[in-house]
């Protein structure tokens, strides 16, 4: 997802919240589809990232897209995000993970061997401006 206002990347999070009932797979979901309409499928945990400064850390889930509806007003923030379709070494361009990418990168062709979903090609960034369904 793009950050409407700066065009910064991001992707759905937040704080788990009571009706997650602490499972950051519960919150996983119900955050991909508040901010983006994003059903997942097949949900492999990949690691975290420590946040430095922070008493938190940053869950990493990889999962199947299995459709994804209109893009949604997030109710957090009352934004709209711009939705990407990005092959994950240009997911990573996107984002400033530094060092942190690489392993990430791994963790993500692994568990898209785990998923069974081939390995993509090169090809442009798109952007998913309508609905659509597996």
């Amino acid at each position: 997802m793009l950050e409407p206002d700066t065009g910064a990347a991001c992707l759905p999070g937040g704080t788990p919240e009571p009706e997650d009932h602490a499972g950051p797979e519960t919150t996983l979901i119900r955050e991909a589809r508040e901010e983006a309409a994003a059903e997942l499928a097949g949900i492999r945990y990949l690691g975290y990232l420590s946040d430095p400064g922070e008493p938190c850390a940053r869950v990493r889930y990889a999962a199947a897209l299995t459709s994804l509806g209109p893009a949604p007003v997030d109710p957090a923030t009352g934004r709209t995000y711009a939705r990407i379709l990005a092959i994950p070494e240009q997911a990573v361009e996107f984002f400033d993970w530094g060092p942190p990418a690489a392993e990430q990168l791994r963790a993500v062709h692994q568990a898209r061997g785990h998923l069974g979903i081939p390995r993509a090609g090169g090809q442009p960034v798109t952007e998913l401006s309508g609905p659509t369904a597996s």
